[in-house]
């Protein structure tokens, strides 16, 4: 059975670029390298047992190995040999020597120098090791079920927004997504500019151009989906029955899963809307009269018009999205990925409103160099307060001018800095927990030096994977991820321009999503201190401007 759902409001997408900054100070714990040591020369002498007075072993910490000559009698001796391998250490640490018994793994603790052999390698546990944490992986899914998103519908109905909004939206879920479009392979591979004629449905040399380019593409997403992806999105017209059969054919029989996505728009002014703003600006039309180009693809439009047959079938898997999300028909649709496709595609809108990113004005930890806490404003802070204030008073105010409302909607999280920083701002606010900065946990309220100092361990788990980097008994950036889902869904629902007051760590996973960033690069994005980011959701892209308010 079909259901049709009408949601009262939708939503957008972007584009821009990146620096690194820290989630609150910086970026990654600053630990000057250890000089790097020879091992001496020493001649290597023997007792009268045959072992050897000086011996050749290997420290391990995590997924750091130093080699060392070892030729004391104590296991103060190790500690101090170890201190000096891996002199970021406080020397009165306490430490664990273990040896690891190859192939069953089975540790045994040194309690005697003698048990230590020739190149033996000895595993290191100290006193944090106990606070360190699993990375966390992100969502997977509770089965590992291959997914083909088939677009479908005529040209200018919104396909390839749909179908890069989506992509979006699981990327910044961590679901390895990708748009293969079919008409950027006809372009790179025939040349942008056909002729309108080249889609006439009784052209044989368009057709068979055209059949070559569908299937290279559709080749191209299965080998993809083999190698690692987990949802390909094959954005073409797919306007025909026959078309559609060889392309489920094909996904079945390499065990994928197919769900057909149809944008069916009537409006008249939408449609004009996509004409004039999306494909004019189309490689197919560089340079082109845009009177003659309009006329061109009106006709384009009219050849696929001649032989389009919506999607159908009982047992069909689809989703039917009309006029960008006024009312959306599902039929046979199960599974989470699919389920949360069809969630976000209610909310889905094309009303243009900016969106506004901004960090709490300083606070006491920042001026103090310290990660985390709920401390209250400086001087300097509130001053950005006044002029964020201010800048957003004088923006409705000229927004009325032009016959709108100006009514603006403030998020913040519900630290105190964050909603010191709004306090002047006369427009309503919401409280949201999820706009919390990432919880530091036993590092909350510390300077990296002295994470640094007291648990160097942690500094290179964190500069190796800074993605996936837990603090311990905190989170990662993938677990804020995680929770800002469901105010990601309401941000693309919200109709009304929004102002974001929040931290770093957050505000780096809004504005990767926003821009269509790569995860991995979600943590080193730069968002300073009383600056304020406008975001502006277009079709393809999101125009991007930047403010600085205060010093």
């Amino acid at each position: 059975m079909s259901q049709t759902f009408s949601p009262s409001e939708h939503v957008y997408s972007s584009e821009t670029t990146i620096v690194d900054n820290n989630h609150e100070n910086s970026n990654s714990f600053l630990v000057p390298k250890s000089p790097s040591s020879s091992p001496p020369s020493i001649p290597i002498a023997h007792e009268e047992s045959g072992n050897k007075l000086v011996k050749e072993i290997f420290f391990r910490v995590k997924d750091r190995v130093k080699k060392a000559f070892f030729k004391g009698k104590t296991l103060e001796d190790l500690k101090t040999l170890f201190c000096q391998k891996f002199n970021e250490f406080p020397k009165d640490i306490e430490i664990q020597f273990l040896i690891v018994e190859k192939g069953t793994g089975k540790e045994t603790q040194v309690v005697d120098v003698n048990m230590i052999k020739e190149h033996q390698e000895i595993l290191i546990r100290h006193e944090y090791n106990e606070e360190t944490r699993k990375r966390s992986q992100g969502y997977t899914g509770l089965d590992k079920e291959k997914i083909v998103l088939v677009m479908v519908g005529l040209p200018a109905r919104g396909k390839t927004y749909v179908a890069r909004k989506i992509c979006r939206m699981l990327n910044w879920m961590l679901v390895p997504a990708k748009v293969f479009n079919v008409g950027e392979y006809r372009r790179l591979r025939i040349g942008a500019g056909q002729p309108h004629d080249f889609f006439d449905p009784h052209n044989p040399e368009g057709i068979k151009a055209r059949l070559h380019m569908a299937v290279a593409a559709l080749d191209d997403m299965i080998s993809w989906l083999h190698n690692g992806g987990r949802v390909g999105i094959y954005d073409a017209t797919n306007s025909t029955n026959e078309r559609r059969q060889l392309v489920e054919k094909r996904c079945q029989r390499e065990k994928m899963t197919v769900v057909f996505v149809e944008s069916i728009c009537n409006d008249p002014d939408v449609i004009e809307h996509n004409i004039k703003e999306t494909k004019l600006l189309s490689p197919d039309y560089q340079g082109v009269d845009p009177s003659k180009a309009v006329q061109d693809f009106r006709d384009r439009i009219n050849h696929y018009m001649k032989v389009y047959e919506t999607v159908d079938g009982e047992s069909t898997r689809y989703i039917k999205l009309f006029d960008v999300g006024k009312k959306i028909e599902v039929n046979n649709i199960t599974g989470y990925i699919p389920s949360r496709v069809v969630f976000f595609l209610m909310n889905l809108h094309l009303h243009p409103r900016p969106i506004w990113l901004t960090r709490h004005g300083e606070s006491e930890f920042n001026a103090s160099g310290r990660i985390g806490g709920d401390s209250d404003l400086t001087e300097r802070g509130d001053n950005y307060a006044h002029q964020l204030a201010v800048w957003i008073s004088e923006w409705c105010s000229n927004i009325r001018a032009n016959g709108y409302d100006g009514e603006v909607v403030v998020w913040t999280s519900s630290l105190k800095r964050a909603i010191r920083t709004a306090q002047y701002i006369s427009q309503p606010k919401v409280v949201m927990r999820a706009l919390d900065e990432i919880d530091a946990g036993i590092c909350d309220g510390m300077t990296y030096e002295e994470i640094q100092e007291k648990m160097p361990d942690e500094r290179a788990a964190r500069d190796s994977d800074k993605l996936q980097y837990r603090y311990p008994r905190g989170e990662s950036y993938e677990d804020v991820i995680q929770r800002l889902e469901p105010l990601l869904l309401e941000l693309e629902r919200t109709k009304h321009p929004v102002l974001i007051v929040s931290h770093q760590a957050t505000l780096r996973c809004l504005y990767s999503y926003l821009l269509g960033k790569v995860k991995e690069e979600c943590p080193f994005i730069n968002i300073p201190l009383h600056t304020l980011i406008q975001l502006t959701p277009k079709a393809y892209a999101c125009e991007e401007k930047i403010y600085k308010l205060a010093n």
